[in-house]
């Protein structure tokens, strides 16, 4: 085992594929490929493993990472502090974010707080939720925003918003004149529905079973603004995160309650070592402020408690 290997198995922790690795550390896909294999060889454990094309880590291999996190994380502190100090001077805030924060609420949150501070660069990447935990555990990023709380190693997990899910509707549809959509609403309806994995997916089965109502489970996408996309195309009526419905006007479409105990939830995660840092408490009070704002801006519009 040599740092090189250890080096190139936590770049595709981090970045999720042999390639980005071998980008980053500018070498060849073969070359981490066979890094890993000789990792895995001298270790003798299987840290990956193949699953419909893409690279997914083992438990062994996930077990293994928060350990090499453990040493890493200390240098690599120090090293992009020298780096920002020497490129930026004043500093540079990297966030990351699941779509359903980055694509509604962020945008304006950078501006805000690019008027209070304006020599800070801010750079916002979007990404999966196990992506933005594994990047703030790792201090890969200064701030993370996710929609689900999970046990993350070396990081603050605060409650960032806990909203109740809204039905979009297209608008000649028999329903969108209903003030509030009730689950018996919905059946015999084409449904847009979140992914299995999704908690909200687990609560609307186990709402539509114990009701005896059978939609028709016409799509499934984990993603606000592609429900809001399909719905417009009167694809069927979707269950959306409210800061989706926050973030412009959808023509096509309405945003109705829904008479059900499900609620799309936002959290902000960021390394403890941040604990103090004042760029990154002031971005999170801002995002916090604006969430906060525009809920209450839209709770009479759109009908929720």
């Amino acid at each position: 085992m040599n740092f090189k290997q250890i080096e190139a198995f936590r770049l595709i922790m981090l970045r999720g594929t042999m390639t980005s690795a071998a980008e980053e550390l500018r070498t060849s896909q073969p070359s981490i490929s066979r890094l890993i294999a000789e990792l895995e060889t001298s270790l003798k454990l299987k840290l990956f493993t193949r699953q419909a094309g893409r690279l997914q880590p083992t438990d062994a291999g996930n077990a293994f990472y928060q350990e090499v996190e453990r040493s890493f994380v200390g240098m690599e502190n120090l090293k992009q502090s020298a780096q920002q100090i020497r490129i930026f001077g004043t500093g540079r805030l990297r966030v990351a974010a699941t779509p359903a924060i980055a694509l509604s609420a962020l945008p304006d949150v950078i501006i805000q707080y690019r008027k209070q501070y304006p020599n800070v660069i801010v750079s916002l990447e979007m990404r999966s939720e196990s992506t933005v935990r594994r990047w703030a555990s790792a201090s890969y990023c200064d701030i993370g925003f996710a929609t689900a709380a999970a046990e993350t190693l070396g990081v603050n997990v605060e409650t960032l918003y806990r909203f109740p899910a809204l039905c979009v509707i297209p608008v000649h549809h028999r329903l969108a004149k209903n003030k509030v959509i009730a689950v018996n609403d919905l059946d015999g309806e084409h449904l847009i529905l979140p992914s299995h994995p999704e908690s909200t997916r687990q609560i609307l089965d186990k709402t539509f079973e114990n009701a005896g109502v059978i939609p028709i489970p016409a799509i499934e996408t984990p993603y606000g603004a592609s429900t809001v996309a399909l719905a417009q195309r009167a694809a069927g009526i979707g269950f959306v995160n409210p800061l989706v419905a926050f973030s412009e006007k959808y023509p096509g479409v309405v945003f109705k309650p829904f008479a059900v105990e499900m609620h799309f939830e936002g959290y902000v995660i960021y390394p403890k070592v941040h604990d103090y840092n004042p760029l990154v408490q002031h971005f999170i009070r801002i995002a916090r402020e604006h969430i906060v704002s525009i809920g209450q801006d839209k709770n009479t519009a759109l009908g929720y408690r």
